[in-house]
């Protein structure tokens, strides 16, 4: 049996992670992670490896690099999180921007489910501003649903 883990930088932590394990018989995967850039490594005989843990890069002298796994410590969990909630509101925010549902309840022409989803928006906001009060913080976390 073959893994191949695949690595990228989801949320721009500036230093990679395991995003995805595939254990196969079959040859190296070439087809990427949807929405994720990144690249399959070889780890076959790793069976500690887990998704999320950080990938370390060295270079050998001949040129070849190896990739070691590594648990991401609390700093690391704390700073995965905040790039997720900042990444998580600015694309609530960028919604919002096409659809100005605070404009139309300021002017008081909103639909009720425009008022609806204003609330839920606003909810969502709130929610993800308050991550960090979960009890589990950072390590497990129940993130809010987006509501677009």
């Amino acid at each position: 049996m073959n893994r191949y883990v695949y690595i990228g930088d989801i949320y721009n932590t500036h230093f990679p992670q395991v995003i995805q394990i595939l254990d196969t018989e079959n040859g190296f995967p070439t087809t990427p992670v949807e929405g994720v850039s990144g690249i399959w490594v070889d780890a076959t005989g790793n069976t500690a490896v887990q998704v999320g843990w950080k990938v370390l890069q060295s270079w050998q002298p001949n040129g070849t690099s190896v990739f070691v796994f590594v648990e991401p410590t609390y700093e690391d969990h704390v700073a995965i999180t905040s790039a997720r909630i900042r990444k998580e509101l600015d694309k609530a925010i960028e919604w919002l921007t096409f659809h100005p549902l605070h404009y139309k309840h300021d002017l008081g022409v909103a639909t009720s489910d425009e008022e609806a989803s204003l609330r839920a928006y606003k909810q969502y906001f709130v929610a993800l501003t308050e991550v960090e009060n979960q009890p589990d913080y950072p390590s497990t976390i129940n993130w809010p649903v987006i509501p677009f």
